[in-house]
């Protein structure tokens, strides 16, 4: 098998590797999965849910017997719900302070969990003083002095419940100098604010702590961005511009190479008939010229640098620079060697033109054969992205039930 043909079947083969994988890791983790022992279906942990267990039972009838069965989980004795309360409210200030030293100083936010980690154990919060602290533990508002509040929390493990008063002390955030001052000075604002707000204006202190104040409205600049996007816009068109130039070329030079077989056959043809090569030129290019009116033919590079030539040639520039000339302007390799050999017959004369042009032909048709599979294989490449998307969500399709299944 040649290199082409192997890496023909290297996504193929990670496709199906892939796919063994999965199958092995979901087998694997199902084996994993609590099994039946002594008649026993475990339950699932405090707070985990109702479990599903797909079951065969041998006995019940003739055949197998698929059932599935539910299995609720396990709940709190009255005795074990009073213990877990206790508990928690033993690790509660640790749990709850976040960032603060403790309740009795609290700077920062709290953190208030809806559940306590795995004891299945729900948590509800209620504010006793909402305007200092939220249900949520989020302070609403500067702190200037000590404040007392309290947060209540409503517990229930299943069909028990409890409630407990949780008591805090809020304290001034610890400022720097800066902060300090920044902080006074929007109080002052403030209270201006407050004293009298039938006027249409406030006025703003002149001076603060014996610092002169000076105003003037924050400029923000929310159209330097414009500048820079325009520049970027510019700089993708740019790219975008060279890559379709790129891309065009590319596609002529395809062009180029899936006529040359043909232009050299039709070539060889008619020089055999007995015509000279600028005859046979003028003829193919009458020809493409009559398909291209009658609309049997569309556009083709070859035969329009063809067609260029021949103007060339009625305007009364030399063969030898005119096929020259050729050859440049399609700048492929196999078109410079027609070019080279057409200049040569025409300076030399080449007797055995037509067996070279019958060589080059076959050597064409190879060519343009390895070109039309390359053009298949890049084809088949581009099938792929849909291909593997399709496997993507057979492969969802098969996991999200068996993950669910897993617990």
């Amino acid at each position: 098998m040649g290199k082409e043909g192997r890496r023909r079947w290297i996504l193929p083969g990670i496709c199906v590797v892939g796919s063994l994988l999965l199958y092995g890791a979901l087998v694997f983790f199902e084996k994993g999965e609590r099994e039946i022992i002594d008649n026993r279906l475990e339950r699932g942990g405090y707070g985990d849910g109702t479990a599903v267990y797909e079951i065969q039972v041998d006995g019940l009838l003739e055949e197998p017997v698929d059932l599935a069965v539910e299995v609720g989980e396990r709940i709190y004795t009255e005795q074990e719900a009073e213990q877990t309360f206790e508990e928690i409210m033993e690790g509660m200030e640790e749990k709850i302070r976040g960032k603060n030293a403790s309740l009795m100083e609290v700077r920062e936010d709290l953190k208030l969990p809806s559940r306590w980690e795995d004891s299945g154990v729900r948590l509800l919060w209620y504010s006793e003083n909402p305007e200092w602290i939220s249900a949520a533990g989020k302070i609403e508002k500067i702190v200037e002095k000590p404040q007392e509040v309290q947060l209540q929390v409503h517990m229930s493990a299943g069909r028990y419940q409890a409630e407990y008063l949780i008591f805090l002390r809020l304290m001034p955030k610890i400022q720097t100098d800066e902060e300090a001052l920044k902080s006074g000075l929007i109080r002052e604002i403030a209270r201006i604010d407050q004293d009298d707000q039938s006027k249409p204006w406030i006025e703003l202190p002149e001076t603060y702590e014996g610092r002169k104040l000076a105003y003037r409205k924050k400029e923000t600049n929310m159209y330097a961005a414009i500048p820079i996007l325009g520049i970027v816009m510019a700089v993708l068109l740019l790219s975008q511009e060279s890559a379709e130039q790129k891309k065009k070329e590319k596609l002529r030079e395809k062009e180029l190479l899936l006529d040359y077989a043909e232009l050299i056959s039709k070539l060889m043809v008619l020089i055999g008939a007995g015509l000279t090569v600028r005859s046979a030129w003028e003829r193919m290019v009458r020809d493409y010229e009559s398909a291209v009116i009658g609309k049997r033919m569309k556009r083709r590079a070859a035969y329009e640098e063809m067609r260029q030539t021949s103007f060339e040639l009625a305007n009364g520039i030399s063969e030898s620079v005119a096929f020259r000339e050729f050859g440049r302007r399609c700048g492929v390799q196999q078109y410079l060697k027609l070019s080279s050999l057409l200049e040569q017959n025409r300076r030399s004369g080449i007797k055995n033109l037509r067996a070279i042009l019958t060589a080059e032909m076959e050597d064409a048709f190879e060519a343009r054969k390895n070109l039309a599979r390359t053009m298949g294989e890049e084809a088949g490449t581009k099938l792929l992205a849909p291909l593997f998307m399709m496997l993507g969500i057979v492969m969802v399709m098969i996991m999200v039930p068996a993950m669910m299944s897993m617990g």
